[in-house]
């Protein structure tokens, strides 16, 4: 009887005396080993990178092994079961990156596919590689690349990936303008401008035969923030003036250029080009931007300028429009000598406005020239020549004779106009031995 109650006991006393025990190894070895609580589903330590583990009946006996930067290694051993070896390595496989962005609405992506936003786990196996990528609209995306080689530097545990440098998406009118960030190119048409962190950039659209237009974007504490979007439209219109070397260039009657120059026409104004060189016609002509009401300016306005034959027909001389003194010879009298100056004046002209012997004052009226254009068939140059001649002194008998030479500003306006002459240091070849001949007649 007494054995009876006796042998429960020793039959448990035997199983708890054959309880296995296995050893547990981690690797890496700074590793720490936990054994899992069923009962408060805790982890309680039990060694570091080598521990003893006790089976124990009704326990799942649940190994975890953990290292900051790995993915656990869980391994469960239960009761039951024969475990040959008595030694169990469970390995760290799994690299584990605990990676946050900031702005903090910034997506992640990992090799290209969306993982979230402000925190995600980058994991990597021995070997292997992982493209992050951060990206928001409005900043310039950033990709870093993780790798964990068997020989290489390991990656970090933790990481944290910022977009600072900020985007803007610019588009451009009309269609096929060039963007330019800081003199470089960067589009046609539409073009992604980066602003980095604590600078500034300008961009310019250009076209030709339009107003370039520039647009400045900062990216600095205390400044507004950059746009995500924005449009730059060019307006005014550029037409580049090409006339004969050495032809001056007239803009809104303002001497602009010579040669050429670029005439911009600002967005519904218009803008008068006079050409102008020496023996040659002016050339005029009127540019506008407003569309539907004046043709549209052309990029390239190449000018022939025709020839003036007044020039030709005419010599430079520096006793035009200055009063010439006329000496009369000793001993000549006035009235021979007035006759002489009036045969003289005559001879070349053909109407005398005012004559007076007494007071020895003779003014012509004025004789008119006009030439016209090559092609053309109204008078575009009139010159107008008069001779003014006046008693200097009594003794000796002299005289002063002017010959006025004016030449017409514009053409179509009427010859008694006296606002549209100016004074030409010319002489028609007709009357430039005029003078000449009174001085050695009067000798």
């Amino acid at each position: 009887m007494r054995l009876a109650l006796l042998l429960p006991v020793l039959l448990t006393a035997a199983r708890a005396g054959n309880a296995q025990t296995l050893n547990i190894i981690a690797e890496p070895s700074t590793a720490t080993i936990y054994r899992f609580k069923v009962q408060d589903n805790s982890l309680v330590p039990i060694g570091t990178g080598r521990a003893e583990l006790k089976l124990q009946k009704n326990d799942p006996n649940t190994i975890v092994v953990r290292l900051d930067g790995f993915r656990d290694a869980t391994r469960s051993f239960p009761t039951g079961e024969k475990y040959r070896d008595k030694q169990y390595t469970l390995f760290l496989s799994k690299r584990v990156i605990q990676l946050s962005a900031l702005p903090y609405d910034a997506e992640i992506r990992i090799d290209g596919e969306p993982r979230g936003t402000r925190q995600v786990e980058v994991e990597l196996e021995e070997g292997q590689a992982a493209t992050v990528e951060v990206v928001k609209r409005g900043f310039a995306p950033v990709q870093k690349v993780y790798r964990w080689e068997k020989a290489g530097e390991m990656p970090p545990t933790k990481d944290r990936i910022e977009l600072l440098d900020r985007r803007v998406m610019i588009s451009a009118s009309p269609s096929g303008a060039e963007l330019f960030g800081d003199d470089a190119k960067i589009g046609d048409t539409d073009a992604e401008l980066t602003v980095r962190r604590g600078t500034c950039a300008t961009v310019r659209a250009a076209k030709p035969g339009w107003i370039p237009v520039e647009r400045n974007y900062c990216n600095k504490d205390g400044l507004p923030e950059t746009p995500l979007a924005d449009r730059i439209a060019l307006a005014g219109r550029v037409v580049n003036v090409n006339a004969p070397s050495g032809a001056r260039i007239l803009v809104n009657q303002k001497q602009a250029g010579t040669g050429s120059f670029q005439v911009r026409v600002a967005e519904g104004a218009c803008v008068q080009v006079e050409v102008q060189q020496q023996g040659y016609f002016g050339y005029n002509r009127e540019f506008c931007v407003q569309p539907g009401v004046a043709p549209e300016p052309p990029q390239d306005d190449n000018v022939v300028l025709d020839p003036d034959d007044s020039y030709a027909a005419s010599s430079a001389s520096d006793q035009a429009n200055v009063n010439v003194t006329v000496e009369v010879a000793a001993g000549m009298p006035e009235e021979r000598a007035w006759k002489l100056l009036a045969s003289i004046v005559l001879s070349h002209f053909d109407v005398l406005e005012n004559s007076d012997s007494q007071t020895g004052y003779l003014r012509t009226a004025w004789q008119l020239k006009t030439y016209t254009r090559r092609g053309g068939s109204a008078p575009e140059r009139v010159i107008r020549s008069r001779i003014i001649v006046k008693r200097a002194s009594d003794d000796p008998l002299r005289y002063t004779v002017k010959i006025v030479s004016e030449k017409n500003k514009y053409a179509g306006v009427s010859v008694k106009e006296d606002e549209n002459f100016e004074a030409w240091d010319r002489l028609l070849n007709v009357y430039r031995d005029v003078i000449a001949e009174m001085q050695s007649r009067l000798k």
